[in-house]
């Protein structure tokens, strides 16, 4: 598992990290993620066909502690001390089916803060389901992270295709505007 010590982004970069959960870890995590789908406790996403959802907050009992475990590497491999969760998304876990895709799209941040997301892919689908962040596919394969800041860069999906669904599972959290500079200055 790779999760060595590195510094944010740039403003408009993305990052990635290969292997970023170990294979046992993905696996739970995966079971997981099935078990929230075919349970029926992901929600439709009213901004397009084919996509699930449920933000998480602390202390969940439906959430596993490896979750929470898995969050807090993905912020620490990033050297990140100054920040705050993400409070209109939050931790989620995003489900894609046959023909689900992300519109492109930013998010919103507060004024002095930049948003942040760590996404892990859980499931990758046969075909599509390859994030889009600034025009620019970003190649990831299963327990790879990627993060960058969905306030300022557009992003989307390629639509879905074949049986297996795409699991990610998305880390948001909020960071001083300051940050992006002071990791180019590292």
């Amino acid at each position: 598992m790779s999760a060595t010590q590195r510094q944010l982004p740039g403003l408009y970069e993305v990052a990635t990290g290969h292997e970023f959960v170990s294979p046992v870890e993905h696996l739970a995590l995966l079971n997981w993620a099935e078990g929230q789908f075919s349970g029926g406790h992901l929600l439709a996403n009213r901004s397009g066909p084919s996509r699930y959802y449920r933000s998480y907050k602390d202390n969940e009992t439906v959430v596993p502690d490896l979750f929470w475990h898995v969050r807090r590497r993905a912020v620490s491999m990033f050297s990140i001390t100054d920040y705050e969760d993400e409070p209109e998304y939050k931790c989620f876990l995003g489900c894609n089916t046959e023909g689900g895709f992300v519109q492109r799209h930013t998010d919103s941040s507060p004024p002095d803060k930049h948003h942040v997301r760590l996404n892990i892919m859980l499931s990758k689908p046969i075909g599509g389901g390859v994030p889009v962040i600034d025009g620019k596919p970003v190649q990831v394969e299963e327990r790879d992270l990627w993060c960058f800041y969905p306030s300022v860069m557009p992003h989307e999906s390629t639509p879905v295709t074949g049986k297996r669904k795409r699991f990610v599972l998305s880390i948001g959290i909020l960071v001083p505007k300051s940050a992006p500079a002071e990791a180019a200055q590292n």
